[in-house]
């Protein structure tokens, strides 16, 4: 056993290397009536993951910034919000989650695919917003100052750099 671990240890960077954006975005998600969506009823959208709490008071003074951006330019720029709570309790996810009017990531997936999601993107602090463009790519891992300060700059894609490696 002991000889497997420098193997394992050799062995994880790649497999982290599997992980990508898009295969944790394939899975099933949940809008506000209970309908389920899935990763291709999104194609050809841009999606901005939204990591966020019911607890966390910034949180609570940035979603009605989100929504209001959101309610005024989805449709025309073919943008959808996938929630992906960073709550402890389901009952207070769901109860935040009916002020939203975009989708969110299953409860049964946030202690899964959510962390993960998290991870990928190199977040620390909630609320955050990553932005993803139509083919998958993460074209902003920071976008949530941008999106409420300027929002006719959608997609906002970070000037900086072109693209992530997620």
């Amino acid at each position: 056993m002991k000889s497997l671990l420098p193997l394992l240890l050799l062995l994880l960077p790649s497999c982290h290397a599997l992980l990508n954006i898009r295969s944790l975005l394939e899975t099933t998600y949940t809008d506000r009536s209970g309908n389920n969506v899935t990763l291709s009823d999104l194609s050809g959208k841009y999606l901005g993951l939204y990591f966020g709490a019911s607890w966390c008071p910034d949180c609570q003074a940035y979603t009605p910034k989100l929504v209001k951006v959101y309610n005024q330019i989805h449709e025309a720029d073919n943008w959808q919000v996938i929630w992906v709570t960073r709550d402890r309790v389901e009952e207070a996810a769901d109860s935040y989650f009916t002020h939203m009017p975009w989708i969110r990531l299953q409860w049964a997936e946030k202690d899964t695919r959510g962390v993960a999601m998290f991870q990928l993107t190199q977040q620390k602090f909630i609320p955050a917003v990553t932005m993803v463009d139509p083919e998958y790519n993460v074209i902003n891992p920071e976008a949530n100052v941008e999106i409420v300060t300027h929002p006719k700059k959608f997609p906002w894609t970070k000037e900086e750099e072109n693209s992530y490696e997620f």
